[in-house]
């Protein structure tokens, strides 16, 4: 069976497919379209596992490949952007995605496919940024490599369109591409080291833990520490993958146990989600509220976009409590850090100073650590 990054199968196929990617990549060839066909190939392998995955998957691309070239011909067409037609774009851009979460909730059979959050999050930039006049046009074969560019399809990192075609119509000389493999193969390494053997240790040690306090503790810990060797190690190989290929996806994970504080935390973890729900949610929501004045201070207005972001966020991973409650935590500690930073001269004082710094590392962790024990749902099961 195949899954990204999953075992053996998926290492064996993407080895074979990485070949022909590097020989082009040494003999100064752009790899661009051997990485299509490449993820075509890949996708192909994915899907054919759960082949009833694949109607909705090749339906939702030519769906919002649709959508992508009657935004661009409207604007064209009117010379400027109307916001009732942006609304409707961003709105049928998102739509898949909440049919899939809201059928997912109901007893009637599933509509989600591999990497529908992803493939999303990645259409609704390029309708957005269409809107915003960034994006002037769009060949058809490069936007379907953009959304399903195989390293980073299931689970991301998000990469921007923008970023990601100037790197796959970019011919790099040999020395900068071995320089690129060579990161790339650590990333992969890494990122494997972490995935099977962290994660995998810290996994196994969950289910032996005790439903009492100690037992919780213990697990809001151990929990923590293998989702992030889990997903780290997924970013790190899809990253390093990417490389191989010539697209220097960017990487989603800085050490975020070194933050030292909240905002410092969503900074270092998941960074392509969480700066793309600030470019995407939070930026665009305060610039609604300060444009029709909806809160008199525009400190409010941030504080209130900080919440929304991140409930937005809680939501976005699943409809169920422990979500909603994680979303809500983390905005809450956002607006809570960042009035106290505002507001309060002790932190003006002293937020340079090492032992100021390390106590807020500390005090960041455990906060960190108490939100994914709200994410794991075990709370709400006791």
């Amino acid at each position: 069976m195949i899954v990204a990054y999953g075992g053996l199968p998926f290492f064996v196929l993407l080895s074979a497919l990485a070949v022909p990617a590097v020989v082009l990549g040494l003999l100064e060839r752009r790899i661009k379209w051997y990485g299509l066909l490449a993820t075509v190939v890949m996708v192909v392998a994915l899907l054919a596992e759960t082949p009833n995955q694949a109607v909705p998957f090749i339906a939702y691309l030519a769906l919002q490949s649709i959508l992508m070239k009657a935004h661009l011909w409207f604007i064209r067409v009117r010379g400027r952007q109307v916001a009732w037609e942006r609304r409707i774009a961003v709105t049928l851009a998102i739509l898949p995605l909440a049919i899939v979460k809201v059928t997912g909730l109901l007893p009637v059979p599933s509509l989600a496919f591999i990497g529908v959050s992803y493939l999303t999050f990645r259409a609704t930039q390029v309708i957005v940024e269409i809107s915003d006049g960034l994006i002037k046009t769009l060949p058809l074969l490069d936007y379907l490599y953009f959304l399903t560019f195989f390293p980073a399809l299931a689970s991301g990192p998000i990469d921007r369109s923008r970023r990601f075609l100037q790197d796959a119509n970019l011919g790099f000389d040999k020395v900068s591409y071995l320089r690129l493999v060579g990161h790339g193969l650590w990333l992969v390494l890494l990122g494997a080291f972490y995935k099977f053997a962290l994660a995998g240790y810290f996994a196994r040690q969950l289910p032996t833990l005790p439903h009492d306090l100690g037992g919780t503790v213990a697990y809001m810990y151990l929990y923590g520490f293998d989702l992030f060797f889990d997903f780290a190690g997924y970013s790190h190989m899809a990253v390093g993958v990417s490389y191989i290929f010539g697209i220097r996806t960017p990487i989603n994970f800085r050490f975020p146990f070194l933050a030292e504080n909240i905002k410092d935390f969503w900074n270092r973890w998941h960074i392509s989600l969480s700066f793309w729900f600030r470019d995407f949610v939070y930026t665009r929501l305060l610039m609604a509220f300060l444009k029709r004045k909806t809160f008199s201070e525009k400190t409010t207005a941030s504080l209130v976009s900080f919440i929304v972001n991140m409930l937005v966020m809680g939501i976005w991973h699943g409809t169920t409590v422990h979500y909603v409650l994680y979303g809500l935590y983390h905005g809450l500690l956002l607006a809570t850090n960042d009035a106290y930073e505002r507001r309060v001269s002790f932190h003006r004082r002293y937020h340079k100073q090492a032992w100021y710094r390390i106590a807020g590392i500390v005090t960041t962790f455990h906060l960190v650590m108490f939100g994914f024990l709200l994410f794991s749902g075990r709370l709400v099961s006791i």
